[in-house]
């Protein structure tokens, strides 16, 4: 659906070219993966291997470039270039706005990974010389997941969403679609026949896997979470409650609508996530949060170059290929998605304020949750007050994350709030992953 000049939502005919063939592709790999499990595992494996292995360059180069690419547009030239024309005014209003494409970006993935992500790089550090388990490690254990999360990962969403709104807003291109992004270089009417289908079905095929890998680390965080609250085991049972949950909300969010559902999800999961971060963050160990913080910035900057262009081809440590070139592709596999999703959420905005609002926002707000969740992790690792690693080698990731929440206190206020926002995360990112799905499968889109 899409948004009229009245402000009601109307209705677009499916683009069957587009719609069947990418259900058919998705549905009958994941059924030969299902049924050839192994070989299918085998063959992951192999081209994972070989993407982070012999192209992982592609990626950090790749990275870099998004980067340099989204400063010249934000800042060059064209940064006064407003989506809709000169006289446009945003849709909506600046916080929500905020809200709908930080929600929608990053999901129960952040929430997850950001509790534990610092113990993997602390067990096994980046670079060489530095020890296990030492101050050292601690230190770009800190740091490197606010790299992960930060600006790079950002911009690769920012370079889909400035050709894709402009040709819709301001070309008044038919279609919110990655093929209409892409009709500059391959030209119109190559992006109207099969090529353009091609790229729009590959789209739909990775946003389905991306929004898939999202939700594999959150649901069963959150299942844990439910059988704490309810005093139940774990079990398969409720790994389906948990689904059944997020397909509810993401389902009535979608029938209600962007302005109906999508925003009013996420204006009230941004709420919910300040009061959280605000209780932890007075609760918690405060100081060690804010100098922690402040020491892991200063890392980042010092060593931004050195991380961006690290492969390690000497020590193959695979750090880089296993956590750095790995998020690239994830970010870059959300990217024509989120670049949707922006693009149809920022008319009324110029390039400029989308170049510095998405990405220090988005930045900002990943690294508030490393701050408050992972150096209240860190400092009780640090100080014996509760075994993060231990936990997590003996029973699980999410179980380490709920035995955190417990030790900081109030566990009877904090872990509802935290089921609550996992919740809604995981509704915004399946909801927004399907309107941008949506508005890809439907044609004769109009403004």
């Amino acid at each position: 659906m899409a948004s009229s000049s009245t402000g009601k939502e109307t209705s677009a005919a499916i683009d069957r070219g587009i719609f069947l063939p990418a259900i058919i592709t998705v549905f009958s790999l994941v059924v030969l993966m299902m049924v050839f499990e192994a070989s299918a595992k085998a063959a992951m494996d192999a081209a994972f291997n070989f993407c982070t292995n012999q192209l992982g360059s592609i990626y950090l180069w790749f990275a870099v470039f998004a980067l340099s690419m989204v400063v010249w547009l934000g800042f060059g030239r064209y940064g006064h270039v407003r989506l809709g024309g000169p006289d446009a005014r945003p849709e909506f209003n600046r916080f929500s706005w905020i809200a709908m494409f930080f929600c929608s970006g990053i999901g129960t993935s952040l929430i997850f990974w950001a509790t534990i992500e610092w113990t993997y790089y602390y067990k096994s550090p980046p670079f060489a010389g530095t020890e296990a388990l030492s101050q050292g490690a601690a230190e770009w254990a800190a740091m490197y997941p606010i790299y992960h999360w930060g600006p790079i990962g950002w911009v690769l969403y920012l370079l889909c969403a400035f050709p894709i709104g402009y040709a819709y807003y301001n070309r008044k291109m038919g279609g919110l679609r990655l093929s209409t992004a892409c009709a500059g270089v391959i030209g119109e009417e190559t992006a109207k026949g099969w090529v353009g289908k091609v790229i729009d079905i590959l789209m739909i095929f990775g946003l389905v896997g991306g929004t898939g890998t999202s939700l594999a680390s959150g649901t069963p965080m959150l299942a844990e979470a439910l059988s704490q609250i309810l005093g139940v085991a774990h079990t398969a049972t409720i790994d389906m409650i948990v689904v059944a949950i997020w397909t509810a909300i993401f389902t009535a969010s979608v029938v209600l609508g962007l302005k109906k559902g999508i925003k009013v999800l996420s204006d009230i999961n941004i709420v919910a996530v300040l009061a959280l971060c605000s209780l932890i963050f007075v609760i918690g160990p405060t100081f060690f949060m804010v100098n922690m913080f402040t020491d892991s910035i200063g890392m980042m900057v010092n060593n931004f170059a050195r991380m961006s262009f690290y492969t390690d081809p000497i020590g193959k440590s695979m750090f880089p290929q296993w956590w750095t070139i790995f998020y690239w592709a994830w970010w870059i596999a959300y990217g024509p998605y989120m670049g949707i999703f922006i693009a149809r959420i920022s008319k009324g905005r110029t390039f400029r304020d989308l170049a510095v609002t998405v990405t220090l926002a988005g930045s900002g707000g990943c690294a508030l949750f490393f701050m408050i969740f992972g150096n209240t992790a860190m400092h009780m690792e640090l100080n014996n007050l509760y075994p993060v690693l231990e936990t997590i080698k003996s029973q699980s990731p999410s179980a380490a994350i709920l035995g955190v929440l417990h030790e900081l206190g109030l566990w009877w206020i904090i872990l509802p709030l935290f089921i609550f926002v996992g919740f809604v995360y995981s509704g915004t990112t399946v909801d927004s992953s399907a309107y941008a799905i949506a508005m890809v499968a439907s044609k004769d889109m109009k403004e």
